[in-house]
């Protein structure tokens, strides 16, 4: 079994990053509707899963031949989430992202997801190693991480819809990124120390 579920606030602090999956879902939910970009939650559940696991198999692979590179991953991971939480700390580019994208589809959020970063992260060190053990544990984790999805995919829907359309007075774009840059810092720190 997992030894500690406090991995749990490291994948709520990543999942709530502001990032170009969650600038789609708040675009999609600006232009589109709650409700039909709410069918775009398997799309990004799906990018996620596929993306964690391959870098999880690319981990698994390359441990024996170079035992290194997961120490190597841990560091990018780490330097990644600083330079994230810096340039969320300075940037906020959710209007400009929204005048770019203005016909979204959950193919393209699915390869947005896929491609994203944050899968290493989840896969090298947020996730337990104990993930990939056994099937329990497995479907225990997966499950899980859809469950903290769900909430963050709702927050992005309606508050970036709600930021996009001049809905919100006290909470505007550069505030929710000042914000989730100190939410990934206070969160990650656990993790990163584990890395060292």
């Amino acid at each position: 079994m997992i030894e500690s579920w406090l991995f749990v606030l490291a994948v709520i602090a990543v999942l709530m990053i502001p990032g170009p999956t969650n600038a789609l879902l708040a675009s999609s939910a600006h232009q589109q509707g709650v409700a039909r970009t709410s069918l775009f939650i398997p799309a990004k559940l799906l990018g996620y899963f596929y993306a964690i696991n391959l870098w999880a198999l690319l981990i698994h692979l390359c441990s024996p031949v170079w035992p290194n590179f997961i120490h190597l991953l841990h560091v990018c991971s780490a330097v990644y989430v600083v330079w994230l939480a810096f340039h969320l700390w300075k940037a906020s580019d959710l209007e400009k992202h929204n005048q770019h994208h203005r016909s979204i589809q959950p193919r393209q959020l699915f390869f947005s997801t896929f491609k994203n970063p944050k899968a290493l992260l989840f896969a090298a060190g947020v996730l337990p190693i104990e993930t990939w053990s056994n099937a329990t544990n497995f479907v225990l984790v997966f499950a899980l991480f859809s469950l903290v999805l769900l909430p963050t995919v709702v927050f992005w829907m309606f508050f970036g819809r709600a930021i996009l359309a001049g809905q919100s007075r006290q909470i505007k774009a550069d505030l929710l990124y000042k914000g989730s840059a100190m939410l990934l810092i206070m969160c990650m720190l656990p993790v990163v120390v584990r890395f060292f």
